[in-house]
């Protein structure tokens, strides 16, 4: 049998070494083993006289034709082993097997394989012996024996690589891969090590970031904004390096802001001439304390800050459709009645903080049909795979962020609704051509898919017939629950204490502020950690008290902390109680006029001035959806 070619080539390299004379114990061996073996063999000065024979095979007796033992055979491999200079491991090769035999044999093979190649190797070191036993019942007692024993031992042996070229060890390790004996398995290990003097290196590493970081440390410490993006990332880095931890959050805290600029592309004081506006609100009722300075209030200053601009479009909608998405309950005969009775509360709360529908469009979702059925066009080209990651679905079903359709309590849950959300969203904001879309943070996820569905529809049909949006980030904090400070305001919590609605009489405001859930220290402080509650009393008093109406929507997180921190100086040495009195009556002065309109609204003309207003709304959103979807349409061939 012939050696593998890969040997072969380094056999004929290394004739001056490697003597072709053949032995007596060769002539015996199996094929397989012959294939292995073929390639080494001893000297006439290594062997025994015995083995050495001259005389023609016919003449040879039965007696000289014995197999020598392996431990002879490996004194006959000792001249090829490659003597290592430090000692240190490259790699670790461990051989299983059921059967000894082939065991040995791939070993023999590894080690004279690793010996051509020059790799000081050493082994097979016999590993302890792996037993596992089991028992298997029989079906019926027919026989003796009620049951089966059984056992099963892996033997294993390892080889040692020390001294070797990561890049020789690979090649070694492939070749044994292709040449796999059957039966055989193989685990290897590789260590790779750096050179030496690697720690006077980073010695002087440290020393040089000294020239980068003394100039950074003044901006750093008066938190700064760095002049660029680049700048901010690579002090980031260096502080990683040192480990200033404090430092690399402030840091990351100064790029997010930078990149809700990039996103938003202005501000809220300054909209661009003819940008077209879009966001929705969900009717699941009164608004609370939270919708208001974290959404509505950001709407009128939009329409404040675009008065003078007629060419900026304004689109606020009460998305009826995406409600049907939340868990109703469907043997009630008044789920009807009960929608529609919160669609009329939803847009008299939002003509009542002082949107006006001359000004805005105001109009429900579900009375422009572009919306459904642009929905559907767009759900013919949108990614499965890019819905399964998104969080909506994830936090409806209170499932983790990285759970999947393998979840079952996933697949007994999730509607297909709930999951095709973001593509209905995505249809609210491209079928008004929207430029810029106001949402929180929690919303951007989803203005990302809609550009996403953008660009992919374009591509597909070679022109550009929606426009991706962009977004406007809100840099405010959310507005946190009265009873749980470490989660945000909602309705769906249990306790009615923990929210306040914009319908709430004074009597209502004042107890549960009163209530609210601090700790048991009596004092004053602001420390987001260690006393959220108490910090939350003081960031929304911050929020709702002076004269700056729209300072929820215009003041940064750091600049919210900033008023809260001096809030907290100036009650120094005051009770929680005297806190909560101030926190009242600031809550109560900011919604009294938005508690008066939204009665008067709400009964004006018997419920018919809601209604006139919806319709006018409706009427103007579908006269600006055709333009859209006639184009849309024609490029389909519809």
């Amino acid at each position: 049998m012939n050696a593998p070619p890969l040997i072969r080539s380094i056999r004929r390299a290394a004739q001056v070494q490697m003597p072709t004379t053949r032995c007596v114990w060769r002539q015996v061996m199996r094929p397989a083993q012959m294939r292995f073996n073929s390639s080494i063999a001893p000297t006439h000065s290594d062997m025994p006289t015995a083995a050495v024979e001259n005389t023609p095979e016919n003449e040879k007796s039965p007696a000289d034709n014995v197999r020598m033992p392996r431990a002879v055979q490996a004194l006959y491999l000792a001249p090829l082993r490659r003597e290592c200079e430090y000692g240190v491991p490259s790699a670790d090769l461990q051989l299983r097997s059921y059967s000894k035999r082939g065991l040995e044999l791939f070993s023999d093979f590894a080690l004279r394989a690793a010996y051509y190649l020059g790799l000081p190797a050493f082994g097979p070191v016999p590993l302890p012996r792996i037993t596992e036993r089991w028992t298997v019942p029989r079906s019926h007692f027919i026989f003796k024996k009620s049951q089966e024993n059984f056992e099963r031992i892996t033997m294993r042996r390892l080889i040692q690589i020390r001294d070797g070229h990561p890049e020789t060890v690979q090649v070694w390790l492939a070749f044994l891969q292709k040449h796999a004996y059957p039966g055989v398995g193989m685990k290897a290990n590789m260590w790779e090590f750096d050179k030496l003097g690697v720690g006077k290196e980073m010695d002087t590493l440290a020393e040089a970031s000294k020239e980068l970081l003394e100039p950074q440390w003044a901006h750093a410490g008066q938190g700064k904004v760095p002049t660029s993006l680049t700048k901010a990332k690579a002090l980031e880095e260096l502080f990683k390096k040192e480990k200033h931890v404090e430092a690399v959050e402030r840091i990351k805290d100064e790029i997010m802001t930078m990149r809700q600029k990039h996103a938003s592309g202005f501000s809220l004081s300054d909209t661009p001439r003819g940008a077209i506006i879009f966001s929705g609100i969900q009717p699941t009722g009164v608004p609370h304390l939270g919708n208001y300075l974290g959404a509505l209030l950001r709407w009128v200053q939009l329409q404040d800050a675009t008065a003078a601009d007629k060419s900026t479009q304004l689109f606020y909608s009460v998305v009826d459709l995406h409600a049907l998405t939340s868990v109703q309950a469907t043997n009630s005969a008044s789920n009807g009645a009960v929608l529609r009775q919160r669609r009329r509360e939803t847009l008299a709360a939002m003509l009542a903080i002082g949107l006006d529908p001359d000004r805005c469009v105001l109009f429900y979702q579900s009375a422009v049909p572009a919306h459904s059925e642009l929905m559907w066009l767009l759900s013919c080209t949108a990614s499965v795979g890019y819905l399964s990651r998104m969080t909506q679905w994830k936090s409806k079903l209170q499932l983790k962020d990285d759970a999947s359709f393998s979840d079952e309590k996933a697949r007994a849950g999730l509607k297909l609704g709930l999951f095709s959300y973001p593509v209905l969203m995505a249809a609210d904001v491209l079928v008004h051509r929207a430029t810029h879309v106001p949402v929180g943070e929690d919303q951007s996820q989803h203005l990302e898919f809609a550009r996403e569905v953008a660009s992919g529809f374009n591509h597909v049909h070679g022109q550009p017939l929606l426009v991706p949006p962009t977004t406007l980030l809100s840099p405010a904090r959310r507005i946190m629950s009265l009873q749980q400070p470490t989660q945000k305001m909602s309705k769906s919590h249990a306790d009615e204490r923990s929210r306040i609605l914009l319908t709430d009489d004074d009597k209502t405001v004042r107890s549960k502020i009163m209530a609210a859930l601090t700790d048991s220290t009596n004092a004053v402080t602001y420390d987001l950690k260690t006393r959220p509650g108490v910090s939350n009393l003081l960031e929304l008093l911050a929020l709702v008290e002076g004269d700056n109406l729209y300072r929820a929507v215009t003041s940064s997180n750091a600049s919210i902390e900033v008023a809260a921190q001096a809030l907290a100086t100036e009650m120094e040495g005051k009770t929680l109680g005297v806190l909560k009195k101030r926190v009242a009556e600031a809550v109560i002065g900011r919604l009294a006029g938005v508690r008066d309109r939204f009665a008067d609204v709400l009964e004006l003309d018997g419920g018919a001035y809601l209604d006139r207003v919806a319709d006018h709304g409706a009427k103007q959103a579908r006269n600006n959806t055709a333009e859209t979807m006639d184009a849309v349409r024609t490029a389909i061939g519809l």
